[in-house]
């Protein structure tokens, strides 16, 4: 007998997902059309269309309205899916997409749409078969999740997004990339009351209002994740972001974005922000206050410093990146890269950074001509209880000696747990690109230096706990720091070391 299971007794979609693939590939394989009703039946008969949906909402439509032909039940199975996922090479120059569409809504009348994705690989097929109004059309009918995307080399400048969705009542989720937005109902105002995430990638926004990401923030009261990843012609040269419940921001403006010559500018004032993503390597003026929430930032930048700079503009450049982290100093985890650190010393080695006093852990990205000026950087964490130290090969670029004679007030009284890791690539801004270093050619003056970083660490640090020791078999620096750590005089007697072998 052949009993029909409740929803709960499928817990996990991809199970499911998956069981209908090899199902699928079976009716492939047997030529005769009864054995394949029979396995339709036997093995999909028992899950109630419900749950059936919900599996396939999480496909592509195109690979949902392939299951109508498994069965006479799925015939108009996909129909009921509270979802859409298209793709621009899908649709074709005839009026079958139109009518599909026009289908699909009529069908879907008195349901809420959870979600629609749209991607774009074409151009020719962008703006046929009235796309922007069937978005208009989704987005009156209360869908939760929009996601736009465009892979083609140079952005969709002309607005693609109805300018209704700036008035969604049931928006949680919008992601657009590489497409225009435009602001002509700005003048009515934003009104976006559930959405939570927001992703901008690559988009231009019309008419050249720098205001733009102000205004479409001022109508988000609930947003939680903002992710801007910058062009250089979006025509936003301040990006101002201000709200009360952001808790996650991330910004990416590279080198490599083009735009020399034009002056940008980022502004973060979010008293509930938890985590930052800094990788905003052209603005020129870069201001963070009211972060009183932080927690967490992830800093990879070069703060737009250009070599040649003239020494008054380089006295603005100090002071702007000394306020910027005052901005961020109550944070108590940082991720900061080289080029960040190289950047910070250049402009700081005459006079003190900023104290960081909540911060207790800490992953920091050290060449080894940077290597000299760690305890100066650990001097403004008095309170770290955990560090990671990420050592950079860098070829032709090794300190002829290294001397670590300042013990900053956190190895004595609070740092209990130091990983050391070898790193095989050279990080830039923005960017990581690997090096491999040969087996055989690995200097021994950089090994004799990493030896006297863990030395440093091992001598100055009175409570420390745990010192965990990660590097490559390639370069056997594992073996020639194991061999030097018993002549090492150990200030915390209870301090366990572990040797592990990492993969370069």
């Amino acid at each position: 007998m052949n009993s029909a299971k409740s929803e709960e007794e499928y817990l996990n979609p991809r199970d499911l997902e998956v069981r209908l693939h090899y199902l699928d590939r079976e009716f492939k394989e047997r030529s005769s059309s009864l054995l394949r009703a029979m396995r339709v039946s036997d093995g999909l008969s028992a899950l109630p269309d419900s749950l059936i949906t919900h599996i396939l909402s999480f496909l592509p439509t195109k690979d949902s309205i392939k299951t109508s032909f498994l069965s006479t039940r799925f015939r108009d199975l996909w129909l009921q899916v509270p979802g859409l996922e298209l793709n621009s090479r899908d649709l074709s120059d005839s009026p079958a997409i139109r009518n599909f569409i026009d289908r699909f809504l009529v069908i879907n009348r008195g349901s809420r749409l959870q979600k629609f994705k749209m991607k774009y690989d074409e151009c020719k097929h962008v703006y046929l078969f009235g796309i922007r109004e069937f978005i208009a059309e989704v987005i009156n009918r209360g869908v939760h999740k929009v996601d736009v995307v465009s892979t083609l080399k140079s952005p969709l400048t002309k607005a693609l997004v109805h300018v209704g969705i700036y008035k969604s009542k049931t928006l949680v989720s919008l992601k657009l990339a590489n497409v225009g937005m435009s602001n002509h109902q700005f003048q009515f105002g934003v009104s976006l009351p559930c959405l939570k995430t927001m992703h901008l990638e690559d988009i231009t926004y019309s008419h050249k209002d720098p205001l733009f990401i102000e205004k479409l923030l001022s109508g988000c009261p609930v947003l939680e994740d903002l992710t801007v990843c910058r062009v250089f012609d979006d025509n936003v040269p301040v990006l101002r972001v201000r709200s009360q419940c952001l808790q996650r921001f991330c910004v990416k403006f590279g080198r490599d974005r083009g735009g020399f010559g034009k002056e940008y500018a980022v502004e973060i004032d979010a008293p509930g922000l938890k985590y930052m993503n800094f990788r905003d390597d052209k603005s020129d003026r870069v201001v963070a206050k009211n972060l009183s929430s932080l927690f967490m930032i992830d800093i990879d930048t070069q703060f737009s410093v250009v070599i040649g700079t003239s020494s008054s503009n380089l006295q603005m450049k100090k002071a702007i990146i000394s306020d910027f982290l005052k901005g961020i100093s109550s944070v108590r985890h940082m991720i900061i890269s080289q080029p960040t650190l190289e950047v910070l010393y250049s402009f700081m080695e005459h006079g003190p950074f900023t104290k960081f006093r909540n911060l207790s852990r800490l992953e920091a990205s050290f060449c080894t001509v940077l290597l000299q000026y760690l305890p100066h950087f650990l001097e403004c964490c008095p309170k770290l209880k955990h560090l990671t130290l990420y050592l950079l090969y860098l070829k032709d670029l090794e300190p002829e000696n290294l001397e670590l004679n300042v013990v900053p007030h956190c190895l004595l009284r609070t740092l209990e747990c130091v990983e050391v890791k070898e790193v095989a690539t050279v990080e830039k801004a923005g960017k990581k690109r690997a090096r491999y270093i040969k087996r055989t050619k690995v200097s021994k003056h950089k090994k004799k230096i990493w030896i006297e970083v863990v030395r440093y660490i091992v001598e100055n640090s009175l409570v420390l706990k745990k010192l965990i020791l990660c590097f490559s078999s390639v370069t056997n620096s594992v073996l020639d720091i194991s061999e030097a750590l018993p002549t090492f005089t150990k200030r915390s007697p209870g301090c366990e070391v572990f040797n592990h072998l990492t993969s370069l």
